[in-house]
């Protein structure tokens, strides 16, 4: 080991595992610091009385095989043994009297929402050939765009072809202004709702399109299940995981990256330091201000037109199963619930019956999400934390005004729904350093630049790199994954090393 160049990770999310089990496949001794109790960042799991509960995790980027995603998953033995269900539908939304349902048949789809508004056949029929132009669309996993020649960005380019300049082109339409074409006041309602406020017409297309190709589906086990996996594989390679370790500072000399300082105070000086964590949180806490991120990066955290946060808060309920909706997901007008000073009519919930590992005693998780503005409801949300008996109100106010709503919806469900928990724009910034309490990173909107080239390399820092979903161009897991791939690429790239 004394001849290993070794790498300290902060944080042992997607991210800090993906980048652990990398650097440890090509050579490098890494150590994961993790600030909390259990690892996973922001697609923790847990269990309440023996009922398994999914924190995030709706559906997962990277199931259909044969394609470098999915090779990426397995690599990091995230997925060994995995079952995946794949549900009827992607989403289902009740509105004005009727239900849309974004089935996995696109056809069925089609010939559905025609019958509800047959003047609206032409703008269905063309949404319904673009997502399958976009079918088998491949998303960039082999190595990231600063570390292709040439003749690897040509065929990178001419990989997708078709696929990707359509989605080029749908990168500058929002999806709420597509939906606000369609004429009947449910089909408005679905495309705007499906995808979170702000989202491109192209994030809509390709997730659709790969719903129904089979490349995005739900993990058997969920998010507890991959996290577990990806841990026993890093600790199988000698990696090392310490838990309840937050770092306090990044130690920088000589225009590089030294090693880390715990918040006991530990030194540990290392060749290489990764931050898997918050960019901003990084740049302002661990280096105290003294180095900024590249520009484009920095561009997106100062421009929130461009590149939006989103948060919510998520209240986590039991129900027995034969009680809970057939959709996994379901979004349905209630009466208007005051939330964070502004009022909601609708709410998106998540039901996991669908995954046999996710039902005990005839009960399964079902969320209900309360959509907030980002920067503005975090400053609500911890306005409110500094006067705790204030913040506990609060949660308890929406906790019955959700329960109601849902019982009202389901009448079946009243007087057996148990409330296990929630989770607010504070519990993310305070479990994730996250910016402005964001459960995401951030959603490019329409105005926003397409595929900005990002390294994680801090300008006058060496030997240390970002990673992590805020580089990606989209939010999720599987950007996490990615992201922390490609960082070790650099950095053997930069040691003149092999990959």
């Amino acid at each position: 080991m004394s001849g290993q160049k070794r790498i300290a990770i902060i944080g042992g999310g997607v991210a800090g595992l993906s980048a652990g089990i990398y650097a440890q496949l090509h050579g490098f001794h890494t150590a994961i610091y993790e600030k909390n109790d259990v690892p996973g960042g922001a697609c923790t799991g847990w269990t309440s009385d023996g009922l398994p509960v999914e924190g995030s995790l709706r559906f997962l980027a990277g199931t259909a095989e044969d394609t470098p995603l999915y090779h990426c998953w397995d690599e990091v033995g995230a997925l060994r043994d995995t079952l995946f269900v794949n549900p009827d539908s992607f989403y289902t939304v009740e509105d004005s009297g009727e239900t849309i349902e974004f089935c996995q048949d696109i056809d069925r789809f089609c010939s559905h929402a025609e019958k509800i508004s047959p003047e609206d056949g032409t703008l269905l029929h063309r949404f319904r050939d673009t997502v399958l132009k976009v079918q088998g669309y491949v998303l960039p996993a082999e190595k990231p765009a600063d570390l292709l020649g040439p003749l690897e960005s040509r065929h990178a380019n001419a990989v997708n072809g078709e696929a990707a300049r359509m989605l080029a082109r749908l990168h500058n339409v929002s999806a709420s202004y597509f939906a606000e074409q369609f004429h009947h006041p449910a089909l408005r309602c679905a495309f705007r709702n499906i995808m979170p406020p702000g989202s491109t017409l192209a994030q809509l297309v390709l997730c659709y399109a790969q719903f129904i190709d089979g490349s995005l589906a739900v993990p058997v086990g969920g998010s507890q299940k991959i996290i577990r996996q990806m841990v026993d594989f890093y600790l199988a390679n000698d990696g090392e995981l310490q838990l309840n370790a937050p770092v306090k500072e990044i130690i920088a000399a000589n225009s590089a990256a030294r090693g880390i300082i715990l918040e006991n105070g530990e030194r540990i000086l290392t060749h290489w330091v990764i931050a898997a964590c918050d960019p901003e949180y990084t740049c302002r806490v661990l280096l105290q201000d003294r180095y900024s991120m590249e520009k484009k990066l920095q561009m997106r955290f100062s421009a929130p037109e461009k590149y939006r946060t989103c948060s919510v808060v998520r209240l986590f309920f039991s129900a027995p199963v034969d009680s809970v909706p057939l959709a996994r997901t379901l979004s349905f007008p209630t009466d208007v619930i005051p939330a964070a000073g502004e009022g909601i009519g609708r709410l998106r919930v998540v039901q996991y019956g669908d995954d046999p590992l996710f039902v005990h005693n005839g009960r399964t998780e079902l969320t209900a999400d309360v959509p907030m503005p980002g920067r503005r409801a975090f400053q609500y949300w911890d306005k409110l934390f500094a006067h705790r008996e204030a913040y506990e109100a609060e949660i308890d106010r929406l906790e019955g005004a959700v329960q109601l709503a849902l019982e009202k919806r389901f009448p079946e469900m009243k007087g057996s729904l148990q409330y296990l928990g929630c989770h607010t724009p504070v519990t993310y910034a305070q479990r994730l350093n996250s910016y402005h309490g964001s459960c995401t990173a951030f959603l490019p909107t329409s105005h926003a630049p397409r595929s900005a080239m990002l390294t994680g390399r801090l300008p006058g820092l060496e030997k240390l790199l970002l990673t992590g979903q805020w580089l990606g161009e989209i939010a999720g897991m599987h950007t996490a994954l990615i992201q922390g791939k490609f960082t070790v690429e650099r950095i053997c790239h930069d040691e003149r090393l092999l990959w």
